[in-house]
């Protein structure tokens, strides 16, 4: 096990560095920066040198391939929509969607992906650049955290474990909230265990509370959990010292409060509550207590029939590393070390709450994949060729990123009919839809075009066509029937597959032809009208 102060000694060499650095003699601004950054430990130092090296591996294969994939209905194209509208107009509290306010999610990942955007552009790639940080960096944090705990080898697998599983692939290359997340998440249980060491500890008790609060901006209440361990911790070890004191805990709140609310305070006053009641009252409360979305089942008995939804997904979201799941926790739970029970404690809080409630998705248990990485990389065997298999899985993630994304791009109806319109497209066209209600549709034409997107009845296509200035209005094709044509309008037609909406369907291919859940297929049609029409 590495020293117990190992972190601290990190942090002196590097304050000693700068000190040595600002008394130098002044030999030129090359010549400081040189000797500043060649004395940092995670220069000079192999291991250091080595995640830094996982983090710019792992950036590469979760950032391969975003550009070509097109933005993925529902969620994808919402969030980006609503950064994209957060750059363009400057309002940093309110995230907007088309205009509408969007009480869905607290704003931190709509300040990183506006950010991405003002840098490399407002593009799929840019919306999605803030999970694939997030997701390398969780992965670092996990290996560090595991280095600390039982040296070298165990942080090392611990890193390549949770950078490699299959949810995280997922996600890490996906436009929503839950790497950054994540990584607060797994940074609060971090510091919430270390602060079981050395309570008194001031750095612990502001990197603890820090965490917690910009885990909450990112994506609410659940980032919160990492505050009850300790006390569920104290309470199983049956020792009658409380892990922090009351008033530690009080101030702490304080704290997270006072973060929260230089954002919370005025999203609310210019909401008139409405933030609140949305984004913790429908997207909270009712989430638990009914599914969302189609994201569960209704009534008791769809309830019950769901309440084993978790145990059936870890294999594949926790894949390749799943098979290593049943005997990692038998061997936890047979009289578990300290930092084993914590673990436990804290994977068993996140999977009860989530298994409870009605809302139900195989990544909400992201949060504990950093815990179960490191629970998997302190029982591995020794000689287990957790490298060789990290790498293979990475190697199939590639070739998935690259030839798999092109090969199904042309799927994707918003992005492709988008594209063949762009040529007759400008800033001022007004653009609309009639049936086909996708937020990918928004987001691939304000790209181009300034005017929010509005959709419309059949009722009203013509009156949108014949006002002032060119125009563009998306039909699926069955709602086209009783629509009146003018001859004058361009017609641009795209079939591809919708990925919000799935139902049963015979495949033709595999024997039998067994009816599975597959994309809807649709068919669009666009009407331009250009300037002079």
């Amino acid at each position: 096990m590495p020293p117990k102060d190992q972190l601290a000694r990190d942090v002196t060499d590097v304050i000693h560095t700068f000190d040595s650095v600002a008394t130098a003699p002044a030999t030129g601004a090359r010549g400081l920066f040189t000797r500043a950054i060649c004395h940092l430990p995670w220069v000079c130092d192999p291991v250091y040198r080595r995640y830094v090296g996982l983090f710019l591996v792992l950036l590469g294969l979760y950032c391969a391939g975003n550009a070509t994939l097109p933005l993925i209905d529902r969620d994808e194209p919402r969030f980006a929509e609503a950064s994209r509208e957060m750059l363009q107009s400057g309002d940093w509290i309110l995230p907007r969607v088309n205009g509408e306010y969007r009480f869905d999610k607290p704003p931190f990942i709509y300040w990183c992906q506006a950010t991405a955007m003002a840098v490399l552009g407002q593009d799929d790639f840019a919306a999605r650049l803030p999970s694939a940080v997030f997701a390398a960096a969780t992965a670092v944090l996990t290996g560090a955290w595991g280095r600390r705990w039982r040296g070298e080898r165990v942080g090392w697998v611990a890193a390549l474990v949770f950078g490699t599983a299959l949810q995280v692939f997922v996600h890490a290359r996906a436009a929503v909230a839950d790497m950054p997340m994540v990584f607060f998440f797994a940074a609060a249980a971090w510091a919430g265990w270390e602060r079981l060491q050395r309570p008194t500890s001031p750095g612990l008790w502001v990197a603890f509370y820090l965490a917690l609060a910009l885990g909450f901006l990112a994506k609410g209440p659940i980032a919160l959990l990492p505050l009850v361990t300790p006390f569920l911790h104290a309470r199983f070890q049956g020792g009658e010292r409380r892990p922090v004191s009351w008033a530690s805990v009080g101030g702490g709140l304080i704290f997270v409060a006072a973060i929260v609310g230089v954002w919370g305070i005025p999203a609310l006053v210019q909401t008139h509550g409405e933030f609140f009641r949305v984004g913790i009252g429908k997207h909270v409360v009712q989430r638990s207590l009914e599914p969302m979305e189609s994201h569960g089942a209704p009534g008791l008995g769809g309830y019950l029939l769901f309440l084993p939804f978790y145990l059936i997904t870890i294999p594949f979201s926790f894949a390749p590393w799943s098979i290593l799941l049943p005997a990692t926790l038998r061997r936890a739970c047979c009289r578990p070390a300290s930092m084993e029970r914590y673990l436990l404690l804290t994977i068993s809080l996140v999977f009860a709450i989530f298994t409870l409630i009605q809302t139900k998705l195989p990544h909400y248990l992201l949060p504990v994949f950093p815990l179960l990485a490191l629970l998997v990389a302190g029982h591995i065997r020794p000689d287990f060729p957790a490298t060789r298999i990290a790498a293979a899985t990475a190697g199939v993630y590639l070739l998935v990123a690259t030839a798999g994304f092109a090969s199904i791009e042309p799927a994707f109806p918003s992005k492709m009919l988008v594209q063949e319109l762009r040529p007759y497209l400008r800033s001022e066209t007004r653009t609309a839809s009639v049936g086909y209600d996708e937020q990918s549709l928004v987001w691939y034409f304000r790209s181009t075009c300034r005017p929010f997107h509005r959709r419309l009845r059949p009722s009203d296509v013509a009156s949108f066509m014949a006002e002032p200035g060119p125009a563009v209005c998306v039909f699926a094709v069955a709602d086209l029937n009783g629509i009146l044509l003018d001859p004058h309008w361009t017609q641009v037609r795209y079939g591809g597959l919708n990925f919000a909406r799935w139902k049963l369907q015979p495949v033709s291919v595999l024997p039998g032809r067994p009816r599975l859940p597959l994309p809807q297929r649709v068919a669009l049609v666009a009407l331009l009208k250009g300037e002079g029409s």
